[in-house]
C-alpha cells in the first residue's frame, strides 16, 4: 500500500509550465518518471466546486455549490455561503474516506475547510476563508501551538484584513506570496516525515494569486500589457520556485509514497467583463422596480420578480430562469423552459466585445453537463465568453446599455480561470507512461484510491489515471476493501 502527498497548486498553468519547462528540472524529472498532461476543470473552474469535484470523484449536481454562494431551494440568487460543514452533509470527500478505511490523513489550506474539519486520528489547517487566527484554524486545536512553532504566526492568504490582496502595493503582497506558500510546503513536509501520515494534501494559493496580479507585465496581447521590467519575470520567477519546492518535496518521500502534483483550473489573461444583467435588462428579461444610481449587487436590486425571466448571478456567467411553480414568482412556463434556453443561447453567442469583434462563446444547459440530487437547485444556463478570457459581472449601475466592464470590485485583475489545469503523478507503482489525455478533475480521487490500494466506490464519476497498467490486487485485498466500504455506506 503506497502513501500520497498532493501537491495542490492553485491556477497552475500547464501552457506557462510547457513554455519554461526547461527551467523547471524537478518537474521535468516527475514527467519523464509518471505520468503527466493537462486536466480538464469543471464548468464553471471556480476554486470551490473545482476542487471539491477533485477531491470527491463527483460533479457539482451531486454536491449543489458552483460559486463561494449557492441557493437548496428556489430563492433568488443565491443566498448563503458554502462552508465545509455543509459540504460534509453532502459529499464525501477523501478526507472523509480515507480515516473510515485505517489511512491517516493531513489537509493543509484545502479549499473549503473553514472550519476545519474534525479528521478522526488526522490533522486540518484550514483555508483562505478562516475569518481569524482567534477562530481557531486547526485540528486538533492543540495542533495550532505545533505550527507556530514549526512557521511563525500563520499567513491565511495574500490579502489583509478588510483589504483584498489585488488592492496591496506590489512589492509588498509580493513578500506575502512567497512566506505564506513556504509556510505550506514546511508544513506539508512535517505532516509526512514528522507526523507520518499515509496522505497530505497541500494547497499552494500563490500560483493563483501572483497570475492574478502579474499576467498583464507576461502576455503582451493583455488589454494592459505592461512591460515594466521590475515585473516581467515575477511569474517564471515563482514557478522556478515552485520548481525547486517540489524536488524538496520529493526528496524527502520514502520509497512507497508516491507525489501527485495538479491543479483545478489554469490561468489566463483577463479581456473584460460582460456585465450579464445589464444585458439581460436591456433585451427585456429582467425588469427593475428602480435602476439603480451606483454599482450594485443582485442581491441589493429593486427586482420585478413578476416580470422578470432570468437573471444572472456571480462572475462566470451563470443564468437563472424563474420559472413558474418553481421560483416564488415564477413567470416561465415549464413547457418552454428548453426552447427559452435555447433562445437565450443564440442571443449570448452574438455578443461582441467593445469593439464589435466576435467572441468564441459558448453556451450550456445544466442538465447537459451537471446531474445529481442538488443539481436542480443550480443555474439552468452556463456560459463560457470566449473561453473565459471574458468573465460576467452581476452588478448593474454601469449605465443602461452598458454591457462591458474592466474592473471587478475586488480591484483591477490581470487573470482568469481557465478550463484546464495541470497535474504530474510519480512514485513506486506509477507506470512511466509520459503524456495523458483526456484527464479531467473526477480522475483525481479515484486515482488516490487506487495508488494507495484502496477500492475505488462505485459511485465515483472519475476513473484511476492509472488505468490498466497497474497490478490487479490480490482477492483477500477486494474483500477487505468492501468490508471497509460498508462503513462508508458503500
Amino acid at each position: 500500500m503506497s502513501k500520497v502527498v498532493v501537491l495542490g497548486l492553485d491556477g497552475f498553468s500547464p501552457e506557462l509550465v510547457e513554455r519554461w519547462l526547461e527551467d523547471l528540472p524537478n518537474l521535468k524529472k516527475l514527467q519523464q518518471q509518471g505520468i503527466w498532461g493537462t486536466m480538464e476543470s469543471t464548468v464553471p473552474p471556480s476554486t470551490y466546486p473545482a476542487w471539491t469535484c477533485a477531491q470527491t470523484g463527483h460533479n457539482p449536481g451531486t454536491f449543489g455549490f458552483w460559486d463561494f454562494s449557492y441557493r437548496d431551494d428556489f430563492s433568488y440568487g443565491q443566498p448563503k455561503l458554502i462552508d465545509c460543514t455543509v459540504r460534509d452533509k453532502r459529499v464525501d470527500c477523501l478526507y472523509k474516506i480515507l480515516p473510515i478505511l485505517g489511512q491517516k490523513v493531513a489537509m493543509i489550506n484545502a479549499p473549503l475547510t473553514w472550519p476545519p474539519p474534525r479528521i478522526p486520528g488526522g490533522y486540518s489547517i484550514s483555508s483562505f476563508m478562516t475569518p481569524g487566527l482567534d477562530r481557531g484554524f486547526t485540528w486538533p486545536e492543540s495542533l495550532k501551538d505545533e505550527v507556530y512553532r514549526l512557521v511563525g504566526k500563520y499567513i491565511i492568504d495574500a490579502s489583509e484584513p478588510g483589504v483584498n490582496y489585488l488592492q496591496i502595493e506590489k512589492d509588498k503582497v509580493l513578500r506575502q506570496i512567497y512566506d505564506m506558500d513556504s509556510q505550506r510546503f514546511t508544513l506539508c513536509k512535517h505532516f509526512f516525515v514528522q507526523k507520518q501520515c499515509d496522505y497530505v494534501f497541500a494547497m499552494i494559493t500563490g500560483c493563483d494569486r501572483m497570475s492574478h496580479l502579474f499576467y498583464r507585465y507576461l502576455d503582451e496581447h493583455h488589454r494592459r500589457y505592461d512591460p515594466d521590467t521590475r515585473y516581467a519575470n515575477v511569474l517564471h520567477d515563482y514557478y522556478v520556485w515552485i520548481d525547486k519546492h517540489i524536488g524538496e518535496t520529493y526528496d524527502v518521500l520514502n520509497g512507497d509514497t508516491v507525489l501527485f502534483v495538479h491543479s483545478a483550473h489554469g490561468v489566463q489573461r483577463l479581456d473584460g467583463l460582460i456585465n450579464l444583467n445589464e444585458w439581460l435588462i436591456q433585451e427585456g428579461y429582467m425588469v427593475l422596480h428602480e435602476y439603480p444610481s451606483e454599482r450594485t449587487p443582485l442581491t441589493e436590486l429593486k427586482t420585478d420578480w413578476s416580470k422578470t425571466k432570468a437573471w444572472a448571478t456571480g462572475n462566470t456567467g451563470q443564468i437563472y430562469l424563474n420559472v413558474k411553480g418553481r421560483e416564488p414568482q415564477g413567470i416561465v412556463d415549464p413547457d418552454d423552459y428548453d426552447s427559452f434556453l435555447d433562445e437565450l443561447a443564440d442571443k449570448l453567442i452574438q455578443i461582441p466585445d467593445e469593439q464589435g469583434n466576435s467572441l468564441k462563446t459558448r453556451v450550456f444547459k445544466r442538465k447537459e453537463i451537471h446531474s445529481g440530487p442538488f443539481a436542480q437547485y443550480g443555474p439552468d444556463l452556463f456560459i463560457l465568453f470566449d473561453e473565459y478570457l471574458w468573465n460576467t459581472s452581476e452588478m448593474v449601475g454601469y449605465g443602461r446599455g452598458n454591457l462591458y466592464s474592466f474592473d471587478k470590485p475586488s480591484g483591477p485583475d490581470d487573470g482568469a480561470d481557465g478550463l484546464n489545469g495541470y497535474f504530474c503523478i510519480a512514485g513506486p507503482g506509477v507506470p512511466a507512461s509520459g503524456k495523458h489525455t483526456g484527464a479531467t478533475l473526477l480522475d483525481v480521487a479515484p486515482t488516490v484510491l487506487d495508488v494507495m490500494d484502496l477500492e475505488i466506490p462505485k459511485e465515483m464519476e472519475g476513473k484511476s489515471l492509472l488505468g490498466e497498467e497497474k497490478p490487479e490486487r490480490p482477492p483477500e485485498d477486494h474483500e477487505k476493501m468492501r468490508s471497509r466500504l460498508k462503513a462508508l455506506g458503500y
